[in-house]
């Protein structure tokens, strides 16, 4: 299913996977990923089984597909993803790459080991073919487990993780063991994860039309909303003065008397990790500006308009003309508010960060050796927070293109670049802002309640008739009893919108949750240790942001009472 209304604006599938400055790439590549498990005494031969495997994919591609052009022009590239295990997943995924489709693997043990599962010579040289179709930083390997069983079962699950549907060669019977094609299956049902079975038997293969995932139809790889919003994002164009401070701090790791192993590798991905997040990061600080900027002028204009009409009446009643000028900063308000709504500054602003803060936390995890950082983020968006939902998605195709990093043996220096560079800085940010915050919503308090008491003291002399000449009654004390209440709701007005009091609230209360990470961080006392914690602190970071965005998406501009 095609959707003209979409303005694709995807990377070529042959974009280099890699970030730099600001202004050395322009997109985040979108993919189609389509997960692979079967049996392993399926063949190539098997009857019937290619053209069900050619009805799956073209179902996937132009009925699931939520920009079927894209994905046909290769601007959204077609993946396959598998562990290549004998059988199934060998076919289907020579048949992807019949069609030039990419191929990611997950291997569940390193390439040498895993190969004394196969069964000849033949097996291994047909493995060794198809993993060199997928480039190195295509390629994961599932974390060392206590069983070869349990190491397959993780790789099938990371498969499902990080596909948006999913092609499943079975029989309909149990696993014959742990991690079999049936228990695949169950897990991807259980993520709800759209699946186009191909059952098999002895005889012949069949696509199972009656169990085809309608519901997912036009959704894949984004919804066509969030797809639209991605290729929104990029085509924003990054100005000159758009400027974001590094990631990580390289000159402070160097300066450790304990070097950091292999330095080419490290740097290769935090470059990668770090020029995505200087685009999110220039983007976020630029609308947030532009956003600041419309809402400081529309709480100052509408006091502005009120002083006008004010004065025109109490000190000249008689030149109308004067209150052109009010007319005039009523249009401009209403202008100014039509404009940034159309402009989109608070959405774009509120996005671009939120996918900043997911790619902060991204090279921190990298750094661990962590192959998925969460099983929920990679789940079609899942946890997707309102008009940022792409941002789920964009976040992981910046991480899964990534040059892979293995961690050093020694964690003593990785627990340290950790805490100093990923939690102590983000500790002391939010300790400062919950501070400056509190700060500010007392000042803007004092403010207000010293204008609205300023206005009724003028009221009451107004009352009293002080200050009264005949010639001309009450005019300074009717001029300030009208204006002192109008610029003292904009203040009061401007505090609310920006509710400066709950954010001081929640920086404090999330600077006290990151001290507990800070400890079990500390605390541990091996590699398994460190990424349990270092997920766990994405987990806080994630929930912050979602949290955050939640709250600040709701302080949309509105014309000021």
């Amino acid at each position: 299913m095609s959707l003209p209304t979409l303005k694709s604006a995807t990377a070529p599938a042959d974009q280099p996977e890699h970030g730099g400055s600001p202004g050395s790439y322009d997109l985040i590549p979108i993919r189609l990923r389509v997960g692979i498990s079967g049996h392993r005494n399926v063949s190539a031969d098997h009857p019937s089984l290619t053209t069900e495997i050619t009805k799956a994919i073209e179902y996937i591609t132009q009925a699931l597909a939520a920009d079927s052009a894209a994905v046909k022009q290769k601007h959204i590239a077609l993946t396959a993803v598998s562990s290549l295990a004998e059988g199934a997943d060998r076919v289907v995924a020579s048949e992807f790459l019949h069609r030039q489709a990419r191929l990611e693997v997950v291997l569940p043990l390193p390439e040498a080991e895993y190969c004394k599962d196969f069964g000849s010579e033949e097996s291994i040289a047909e493995f060794d073919r198809l993993l060199k179709k997928c480039p190195a930083d295509r390629r994961d390997v599932v974390a060392p487990t206590g069983s070869r069983e349990q190491a397959y079962e993780l790789a099938g699950r990371a498969v499902v993780d990080r596909s948006d549907a999913m092609i499943v060669v079975w029989d309909g019977q149990p696993a014959r063991g742990r991690g079999g094609t049936a228990d695949i299956y169950a897990y991807a049902q259980r993520w709800q994860k759209p699946i186009l079975l191909i059952r098999v038997d002895e005889r012949t293969a069949r696509l199972d039309t009656e169990q085809l995932p309608r519901r997912a139809r036009g959704t894949l790889p984004l919804p066509a909303d969030s797809l639209q919003r991605l290729y929104r994002y990029n085509s924003e164009r990054l100005r000159d003065t758009m400027t974001s401070g590094p990631l990580l701090d390289e000159d402070e790791a160097e300066k450790e008397t304990r070097p950091w192993p292999k330095p080419q590798e490290r740097v290769k991905f935090i470059d990668h990790i770090s020029g995505y997040f200087a685009r999110a990061d220039s983007l976020a600080k630029w609308f947030q500006k532009k956003w600041f900027l419309a809402s400081r002028s529309l709480y100052a204009l509408a006091p502005l308009a009120v002083l006008v009409v004010a004065a025109q009446i109490q000190f000249a009643p008689s030149h109308e003309i004067y209150a052109w000028i009010e007319f005039g900063i009523l249009v401009l308000v209403i202008l100014l508010l039509v404009a940034t709504r159309r402009a989109h500054w608070h959405t774009r602003w509120l996005s671009s960060r939120y996918l900043a803060e997911q790619i902060r936390s991204l090279v921190f995890l990298g750094l661990t050796g962590i192959i998925t950082p969460e099983r929920s983020a990679s789940s079609s968006g899942s946890q997707a927070v309102g008009e940022a939902s792409w941002t789920e998605r964009a976040a992981m195709e910046i991480w899964y293109a990534r040059p892979r990093y293995q961690p050093p043996d020694d964690i003593g220096l990785l627990i340290e670049v950790l805490y100093e560079q990923w939690i102590k800085k983000q500790l002391d940010y939010h300790t400062t802002t919950s501070k400056t915050y509190r700060k500010r919503s007392n000042v803007m308090q004092a403010v207000a309640i010293g204008l609205f008491s300023l206005s009724a003291g003028a009221a009451l002399l107004h009352s009293l008739g002080a200050g009264s000449r005949p010639a001309q009654p009450f005019r300074w004390w009717d001029f300030l009893a009208i204006v002192i209440p109008a610029v003292g709701g904009a203040f009061a007005g401007y505090g609310a919108q920006r509710d400066y009091a709950r954010h001081a609230e929640r920086s404090r209360l999330f600077a006290s949750r990151l001290e507990d990470a800070r400890d079990k961080l500390l605390d541990a006392r091996n590699l398994r240790d460190v990424q349990q914690a270092a997920l766990g602190v994405s987990r806080l970071m994630r929930e912050e942001a979602a949290d955050w965005y939640s709250v600040v998406h709701s302080q949309e501009l509105e014309l000021p009472s």
